[in-house]
């Protein structure tokens, strides 16, 4: 059963490799369709995903899937530039519009 649409390849075998660290039986699938993207029409039929291989480990996994999202989701939260007022995403550390970079006083 599909239990997870990973952003990136990257981050289905990271998301994959914390749920084997629980004993939960899954795998990485649809990575090679990633790289189609382009080709393809984007969505979650071209993105990576975590297939459950024990229905029931369902719980259990989603129970840490869920911490998962939660702290990357404080670690990128979108930011707006003290200086030029510019919106930019979480997981850049510098203003695309003006060049300021997070920590500068």
């Amino acid at each position: 059963m599909k239990i997870f649409v990973a952003r990136n390849p990257t981050e289905a075998h990271i998301v994959c490799e914390l749920l084997k660290t629980e004993q939960i039986a899954c795998e990485v699938r649809g990575e090679g369709m990633f790289g189609l993207k382009g080709e393809l029409p984007f969505g979650e039929d071209t993105d990576p995903f975590i297939w459950l291989l024990l229905p029931e480990q369902q719980l259990m996994a989603k129970a840490i899937i869920d911490a998962y999202q939660k702290q990357t989701e404080r670690q990128y939260r979108d930011w707006q530039c003290p200086q030029c007022k510019e919106k930019n995403e979480g997981q850049f550390g510098a203003c695309w519009q003006c060049g300021y970079q997070i920590g500068e006083p």
